[in-house]
């Protein structure tokens, strides 16, 4: 080829936006020529499957904005570690009661993975109740204070409940006394299976002498979750945990990692108080 062909086939080629990438976490950076890619933001850390559940329709169930939420609430089920996210749903589709049945799945994501020393695949993250669906973990009559970005949110009428295909109302019962219900701030995180000590109520738990911890891998996988969440929702600045709301086992010894959980976080990218 000429070099005066070379050079003008060069400034074409550097000139024309890039068409037709293959990329399925990019987006254009710029319109128009050159044209690059670049990430999507935030970055995914973890792979979160989405598991089609049955609903209620009769249920009730209140909406909000993803900006009310400060912070992520560690559970466990206090099931098997072999139940799935499907099966958990149809367990809480059951503990509603006719006057007052139970939406879908209490918890916004679900961790699935065996106990340590048992054989199993990588932990796998499961949407659960979607972000914007209030969730029902943290205590039904718990109350929280308010920022001044919750208590504008509030005033604003953003916070509305009803059934599917009804009509929304704001629910003055979610809010007592300046404070509001600690489900409407919160999403609730859970690991399938069950980290408390075994009793009479708990016949699933462990022996007393040989407490059970979560995996490294649980643990990494709550980690790269959290981040993620709060790299996309910046206002998600604190990682708790249940019986920190109400009288309960719940997470069991989950909650005695919450410090190893903020230092990977950390590690990626975020920090959680």
């Amino acid at each position: 080829m000429p070099i005066r062909s070379l050079c003008f086939f060069i400034l074409v080629s550097i000139s024309l936006p890039i068409v037709g990438q293959d990329c399925e976490n990019c987006v254009p950076y710029l319109s128009g020529a050159p044209s690059i890619s670049l990430p999507r933001w935030p970055l995914e850390l973890i792979p979160v499957a989405t598991p089609e559940y049955p609903r209620n329709s009769r249920a009730t169930f209140c909406r909000r904005p993803i900006e009310m939420v400060d912070s992520i609430v560690l559970h466990h089920t206090a099931t098997s570690a072999t139940e799935t996210p499907l099966e958990i749903n149809r367990a809480h589709l059951n503990e509603g009661t006719t006057a007052d049945p139970w939406y879908m799945v209490a918890y916004s994501f679900l961790i699935n993975g065996a106990y340590p020393g048992q054989s199993s695949p990588s932990p796998v993250v499961s949407e659960g109740r979607p972000l914007e669906i209030v969730g029902a973990h943290a205590g039904s009559n718990v109350f929280v204070p308010m920022n001044e970005e919750q208590q504008r949110l509030w005033n604003s009428g953003k916070i509305t409940c009803g059934r599917e295909n009804g009509t929304t109302v704001t629910n003055s019962s979610l809010v007592q006394s300046g404070r509001i219900k600690a489900n409407v701030t919160t999403i609730g995180v859970t690991v399938i299976g069950n980290y408390a000590p075994r009793s009479v109520s708990n016949p699933l738990g462990y022996n007393r002498s040989t407490p059970r911890n979560p995996s490294p891998r649980t643990i990494e996988s709550i980690a790269k979750l959290s981040c993620q969440l709060q790299k996309k929702y910046p206002n998600m600045k604190m990682i708790k945990w249940h019986s920190q709301y109400h009288s309960t086992e719940c997470p069991g010894t989950i909650k005695n990692f919450i410090g190893q959980i903020k230092s990977l976080a950390k590690g990626y990218g975020c920090v959680f108080n």
